[in-house]
């Protein structure tokens, strides 16, 4: 019985080795030769730029300019009209209006628009000041 283990255990033991060198075999590819002989490609000529064309631009500034978000409102109507009207009286006196639709139906009138919070705030502070313009106030567009 002894006999039999130790002769399946080297049996076992040289096909184990025997297939592992197998698999060595199996991993490493095949490299096929090449007969095939790649074609260079044919290059075009581009046009040039002329020169005069290239020296006569110039090259400005690129200057981001940020949209206004604050507007101070000088009344509220829910008749459009009346707030077309007042629109036209601020533009004709030399302020930067315009009509806002607010979601209440309302139309909001502005008359003066800042792209800076604390200019805004600033103005609106000192508006109020007034007692003429004490009930203007700062509607900011999100």
């Amino acid at each position: 019985m002894r006999r039999y283990i130790k002769i399946v255990f080297i049996v076992s033991l040289i096909l184990s080795v025997g297939v592992s060198s197998c698999k060595d075999e199996a991993i490493t590819p095949v490299k096929k030769e090449v007969t095939e002989k790649v074609k260079p490609k044919k290059e075009t000529a581009k046009p040039k730029p002329k020169a005069e064309t290239v020296a006569k631009k110039k090259l400005e500034p690129v200057v981001e300019q940020v949209p206004n978000k604050y507007f101070l409102i000088v009344a509220s109507f829910q008749n459009i009209g009346y707030a077309d009207r007042l629109q036209q009286k601020l533009t004709k006196e030399g302020y930067n209006s315009e009509v806002f639709d607010a979601a209440n139906g309302f139309h909001r009138v502005s008359y003066k628009a800042f792209s800076d919070r604390n200019s805004a705030f600033q103005e609106l502070k000192s508006e109020r000041a007034s007692e003429k313009t004490k009930e203007h106030w700062l509607y900011i567009k999100r």
